[in-house]
């Protein structure tokens, strides 16, 4: 059935209620949530532990901007900067990264890093730029969070690479940190810091790189590297120069000499040794004891045998209760047999004394002790040293003795000499029972043989000088002679018997007096300037053949005594003749021009057969020449009131020399000068009753209205005057030697005309 029409229609619908709707709007806040927690937890799943770092100051550390950098990566952040309750030191706080936490260990170690500039090191220089930093070096202990930072930058950055050594030393004042170590010329570590131990002694903290630990063995030496070296020697000057790090920091050098030892580890100590030669002297110590230790100087005098270094000097002390100088020396390996009983240790030092030079090479080389070996089998460890001027053992060898008048230039120890060769010296300089000086030599064992018993000594002079007509030879003796003098011998002639023990010889002053073996000769000399005992010869025919031994003023007059050599006792004869040859230059002409370099000599001319004599009356060349005109000329005489014409006057005749004055004399009774002219023989019949003589000395002017008229005389006349004559017509006879003639003042016109022919023959 259906529904009435009029039934109200239900026009409602039926709307389900919605569910829980969440807005866009909340999407975005939740997202950022879900961030900043997955930040959260990514920083917080970063982070390591905090640590605390303290320093002495920190300069540039600022909190959340400063970084903890490890092998070049940041590994923290500093969290805060403070000052510890004392205000002593500087607290840094550090947030490591998780990545990082290994660095919270005992034994790491932190420092600032800041730009650093020295000689050793240069580090920090990206500091300038970033600003400074913590850095951190790892270490090997168990965990900890607490450290103390280092205020010096690590010589190696990494974790600790090599071996730390200790070397102990008495002084190291070219070493500091940053010193290179080196072994055969490559780098093997480098020194960490130089500290005082608790004896206050240097030390040196080394470190040896990683890879090189294994050439450092117990018997390894250390040795300081000088910067520079300067080596001499005979003929020799080397300069070393180490590299500019070495020349500026020093060095060190490490070497094991013979068969390496263990290993060595960490903590070992070693010695630093002053240079190689202290490092390879390694014997067990050696004492040896001096009067006195000038000059020795540890680490640097050194132990020589034969002139080759086998040791140094270690220590040097003095013994205040013995007066002695003790010192610690060690032998180089391989010279232990140096050390043995009987070894002889000998301090050299230059030494220069009238006695003698030694030593010379220490002046350059410096003082050095010289060892002697002794028993190889029985070692000591205890010497007693010896100077180089302490008396050892005297050689053996033949002793004679010498005596002279004086002996001026000869001392103990000088040389004496056979042919250049030195046989023996001398070693004793006294006076004998006649108060005489007097030496005692030494002739070697091996040259007594070629002393014979009329051998000649003499004295060695430190100079000589050689001089003659284009000859001049200058001889300089050898430096032990030029200082103490010396003596030599030789034979001259046969060899005599071998001379014997404590033979007694004369010592002549040289050898040309010693070679003139003739008894002594006397010769007189009116004047005996420019002789010379010693220096002075006699000479035959222009060769030396005998010497002046002595010369003396006697009553008014010079006596010479001289020697001739062996052979010229012909110029010993009754009746020879010695003129003394002196340089001379006149008008006349010049002579004995040589004596201006070699000195003046004796001119000897022998007499004819007859006894020998030891004494005789020199003449100079004048009176000689005077004997001579006065035996081959006509001797005639020239009187004037005045005049100073004097002694070799030439005599003129038409302007030719014929003759000279020989002597000029005051007239007996002191009215008049007479000059005694020789004319020579040829010329003498020019000589007539009336001839004319005047004087032609100097120069004369005569004035006329128009004129000037001079007059001179011959050259030589200028200087020594001089006279001249005419013969006349009716010349008269001729006349006898040593007739007197008047001299004119000048001549007369018609003197100057005479021209007579007159034969220049002998008249009856």
């Amino acid at each position: 059935m259906s529904e009435p029409e009029n039934k109200t229609t239900d026009h409602g619908e039926v709307v389900a209620r919605p569910g829980l709707r969440i807005s866009w709007a909340w999407l975005f806040p939740i997202l950022a949530a879900l961030a900043a927690g997955w930040l959260f937890w990514s920083d917080w799943k970063s982070q390591g532990p905090e640590i605390e770092v303290e320093f002495a100051t920190a300069p540039g550390i600022e909190p959340g901007k400063t970084n903890l950098v490890y092998r070049g990566v940041v590994a923290g952040t500093v969290k805060s900067v403070r000052l510890d309750e004392k205000l002593q030191k500087v607290v840094v706080s550090v947030r490591l990264k998780a990545f990082a936490s290994d660095l919270a260990r005992e034994g790491t170690l932190f420092w600032i890093d800041q730009p650093v500039i020295g000689l050793g090191r240069t580090s920090g220089i990206e500091s300038l730029i970033q600003g400074n930093s913590l850095k951190a070096r790892m270490g090997q202990g168990p965990p900890a969070l607490h450290f103390t930072g280092s205020e010096v930058v690590p010589l190696s950055q990494l974790e600790e690479p090599g071996m730390l050594l200790t070397l102990n030393s008495a002084n190291v004042p070219f070493l500091d940190r940053g010193s290179p170590i080196y072994h055969r010329g490559v780098m093997i570590g480098a020194v960490r810091g130089k500290t005082l131990n608790s004896e206050h002694q240097p030390v040196l903290n080394i470190m040896i790189e990683k890879e090189f630990t294994k050439l450092v063995t117990s018997n390894s030496r250390f040795w300081s590297l000088p910067a520079a070296s300067v080596k001499l020697g005979s003929g020799m000057v080397q300069i070393d120069l180490a590299g500019l790090k070495s020349l500026l920091l020093g060095a060190i050098t490490m070497e094991c000499f013979g068969e390496p030892g263990t290993a060595a580890k960490d903590g070992d100590e070693f010695v630093l040794s002053a240079n190689e030669f202290a490092a390879r002297a390694s014997s067990s110590p050696i004492r040896v004891t001096f009067l006195d230790g000038l000059g020795v100087r540890p680490g640097i005098t050194e132990l020589r045998y034969r002139g080759i270094p086998v040791g140094l000097v270690e220590t040097v002390s003095a013994d205040v209760a013995t007066g002695e100088v003790a010192t610690t020396v060690r032998l180089a390996a391989g010279y232990e047999s140096l050390r043995g009983e009987g070894a002889a240790f000998t301090l050299v030092r230059p030494r220069v004394s009238l006695e003698g030079i030694s030593g010379i090479e220490t002046l350059i080389a410096g003082i050095y002790i010289d060892c002697a070996p002794g028993d190889a089998s029985r070692p000591l460890d205890r010497f007693a040293g010896l100077m180089a001027t302490d008396s050892g053992t005297q050689e053996e060898g033949l002793t004679v003795q010498l005596h002279a008048k004086e002996i001026p230039t000869i001392d103990k120890g000088a040389p004496v000499l056979l042919r250049g060769i030195i046989v023996g010296s001398v070693t004793k300089k006294t006076f004998d029972e006649n108060n005489e000086p007097s030496l005692t030599l030494m002739i070697r064992k091996e040259f007594a043989r070629t002393l014979a018993s009329n051998a000649k000594f003499w004295r060695v002079p430190a100079t000589s000088v050689e001089a003659g007509p284009g000859v001049l030879n200058v001889e300089v003796s050898a430096l032990q002679s030029l200082w103490k003098g010396g003596v030599a011998f030789d034979v001259f002639g046969m060899p005599g018997e071998p001379a014997g023990e404590g033979a007694k010889f004369e010592l002549f002053a040289s050898e040309r007096i010693a070679r003139a073996g003739s008894p002594p000769i006397r010769i007189e000399f009116p004047n005996g300037q420019g002789l010379l005992a010693g220096q002075t010869q006699l000479r035959y025919l222009g060769i030396p053949v005998g010497i002046v031994e002595d010369v003396k003023p006697v009553e008014g007059k010079v006596v010479v005594t001289a020697r001739l050599d062996s052979g010229y006792d012909l110029l010993r004869r009754k009746g020879s003749e010695f003129s003394l040859v002196r340089p001379k230059i006149s008008l006349q002409g010049v002579s004995g021009l040589e004596t201006l370099v070699s000195g003046v000599y004796i001119e000897c001319t022998p007499g004819s057969q007859g006894p020998l004599a030891d004494r005789f009356r020199g003449v100079s060349p004048q009176e000689l020449e005077d004997e001579a005109a006065g035996r081959a000329g006509f001797q005639i005489v020239v009187q004037s009131p005045s005049t100073s014409i004097g002694v070799n006057a030439p005599v003129f005749y038409r302007g030719v020399q014929v003759g000279k004055i020989v002597r000029k004399a005051l007239a007996a009774d002191g009215t008049c000068v007479g000059l005694i002219a020789v004319i020579d023989l040829p010329y003498a019949p020019l000589l007539r009753e009336n001839t004319k003589f005047w004087d032609v000395s100097g120069v004369r002017a005569s004035l006329g209205l128009f004129a000037i008229k001079i007059q001179t005389g011959p050259l030589k006349s200028l200087a020594l005057g001089g006279i001249e004559f005419a013969t006349p017509p009716d010349m008269g006879r001729r006349v006898k030697p040593g007739h007197t003639f008047p001299l004119s003042p000048s001549p007369q016109k018609d003197w100057l005309r005479w021209s007579p022919a007159i034969p220049l023959t002998d008249e009856k």
